[in-house]
């Protein structure tokens, strides 16, 4: 018997291929005009303010997300939500890592990856039972347990967790930037 399991999706959102050289090319520009990070997690890196998905040119990449985000609460049974999305852009430069955090007040949380050029760090999901650290440790083995989980993302790809799982993102060992799009799906009404 499997108790209190964690479910991630993990979407390939081909469709937006064509869009994204032109989306990388926005944030890069933003950046430009506004060079102070935003901060939140982020470190060695910048990230924007969080109204992304209200430009005109991310409503495809909106529309996307919320018909994987409609079909996972559709999943998890009635009743259906009313959310808006809030949705940055984060960059990471050589070095660039975000510190473990959650994303407290969403209903559900996800991140899209534009860029990722080899050396890119890996986002990590830690085990969200408290009293699984408090298994006896074995070199890497916990008994019933697994601290850390990585996912090696590709561009293209969109990650769904729970907004309650802690996660991080691995130092980006890349001379060439990393850019993904962290997504709350929040609560309205």
């Amino acid at each position: 018997m499997d108790l209190f399991p964690t479910r991630v999706w993990s979407v390939g959102l081909p469709h937006l291929e064509a869009q994204r050289p032109q989306w990388i090319a926005q944030i890069e520009s933003w950046r430009q005009q506004t060079p102070k990070p935003e901060g939140r997690s982020n470190r060695m890196g910048w990230n924007s303010a969080q109204t992304l998905l209200q430009e005109p040119a991310f409503q495809p990449l909106a529309e996307a997300v919320r018909a994987v985000f409609d079909h996972i609460f559709a999943e998890m049974g009635p009743p259906q939500h009313r959310y808006q999305l809030h949705a940055w852009a984060n960059v990471h430069d050589f070095g660039g890592y975000n510190t473990f955090h959650n994303h407290a007040g969403a209903l559900l949380s996800a991140c899209y990856y534009l860029k990722v050029p080899a050396g890119s760090g890996h986002i990590v999901l830690r085990d969200p039972r408290p009293g699984a650290l408090l298994s006896p440790w074995q070199g890497t083995l916990r008994p019933n347990a697994g601290s850390e989980i990585s996912i090696a993302p590709e561009a293209g790809q969109l990650v769904v967790f729970p907004n309650w799982l802690e996660h991080g993102v691995e130092a980006h060992a890349a001379n060439d930037t990393r850019i993904s799009i962290p997504i709350n799906a929040v609560l309205t009404g």
